[in-house]
């Protein structure tokens, strides 16, 4: 899989007692790693051994430091330098309990060349490739409809395009009609209705019902699919503007739900790597097959599959951290739980 994650940052959880707002607090441990959605995505990809290629822009400053952690990891990057900062985002999680607070930084300017630069290591990496996810925030300067070019390079090469970001990037990006979008419900509501008010989700709100009206209105608005997650409620899956499913999902116990909704995409797009490279191997890989646009995912297997990844990924700290063998049983328990409903 490729994984355009432009806005790259360095991640900083501080396990703190607890948050006091106004107050001095000390924190527990502290780690550093290389950060934004993308990177999480393929930590879940490397945890099942399989092969995910980052691009990301990388600024000058910290630049020697960032490359390093995400070597130091495994990471396959195709890095394209801007001038500036590394962007940094600050994750306090309280133990015990795990209520988690993130200041996320913005991260340096770009311009027209620069984004030009990014979207042509795009282009050229996208050969070899079935998938394509467009991760994550975008920085300062970006187009608006960025995400939106890179899936048209994406359909242009026959590869899978999958869009997971804030929500006027994800609403510019619906015209180019992604495969697949992947917001959560707040993000879901705000791109829709074009405001960037987030509500916060609970347990007696009618989770279920505006999670598959906000999956339809955005096939609605032009993208081919789309999965609008609710935490540990579920996921609601719209194939087009006529058929939408609702996936409950498993509950676990949780050490951080920090990049939770990255793993449920990692999940996702294992399954779409796992069923293309099974067409193109039962047709002889024909032309490649018109990599993976020529096969129509079980959209379904994958919501089942990012569920389950999802689920294993919040049982442990780092985010994109899951354990294969753990997300495998969830799977098992998901899909005896689906065939049964």
């Amino acid at each position: 899989m490729l994984i355009a994650t432009p806005n790259l940052c360095l991640d900083r959880t501080q396990l703190v007692p607890e948050l006091v707002l106004g107050g001095v607090m000390r924190a527990r441990s502290v780690e550093v790693t290389a950060g934004g959605k993308g990177v999480n995505i393929a930590r879940v990809a490397r945890a099942h051994h399989q092969r995910a290629t980052v691009v990301g822009l990388v600024a000058d400053r910290d630049r020697e430091r960032l490359l390093r952690l995400l070597a130091e990891e495994g990471a396959d990057v195709v890095d394209v330098p801007m001038p500036g900062d590394t962007r940094n985002a600050i994750i306090m999680i309280e133990q015990p309990g795990g209520r988690t607070t993130i200041v996320n930084e913005q991260g340096s300017t770009i311009d027209a060349t620069i984004w030009q630069r990014y979207r042509d290591a795009i282009e050229a990496s996208l050969p070899g490739h079935r998938t394509l996810a467009c991760s994550g925030s975008l920085p300062p300067g970006a187009p608006a409809d960025a995400y939106g070019q890179l899936v048209q390079l994406a359909h242009a090469a026959g590869v899978l395009a999958v869009v997971d970001t804030a929500p006027g990037a994800l609403r510019a990006s619906l015209a180019s009609g992604p495969d697949l979008v992947k917001p959560n419900l707040q993000e879901a509501e705000a791109a829709i209705s074009g405001t960037s008010g987030l509500v916060l989700l609970d347990a007696d709100s009618d989770v279920r019902e505006r999670a598959m009206e906000a999956a339809t209105t955005l096939c609605r608005l032009g993208a081919r699919n789309a999965a609008v997650t609710a935490g540990a409620h579920g996921v609601a899956l719209a194939q087009g503007t006529a058929s939408v499913r609702w996936f409950p999902a498993i509950k676990v116990e949780v050490v951080s739900a920090v990049g939770a909704g990255d793993s449920f995409l990692g999940g996702v797009l294992l399954e779409l790597e796992a069923a293309t490279n099974a067409a193109g191997n039962a047709v002889g890989n024909q032309g490649d097959l018109d990599r993976g646009r020529a096969v129509e995912p079980d959209w379904p297997a994958a919501m089942l599959r990012g569920s389950a990844t999802a689920s294993a990924s919040c049982e442990q700290l780092r985010a994109g951290g899951v354990d294969p063998d753990r997300a495998a049983e969830l799977l098992a328990q998901l899909r005896k739980l689906d065939t049964q409903s």
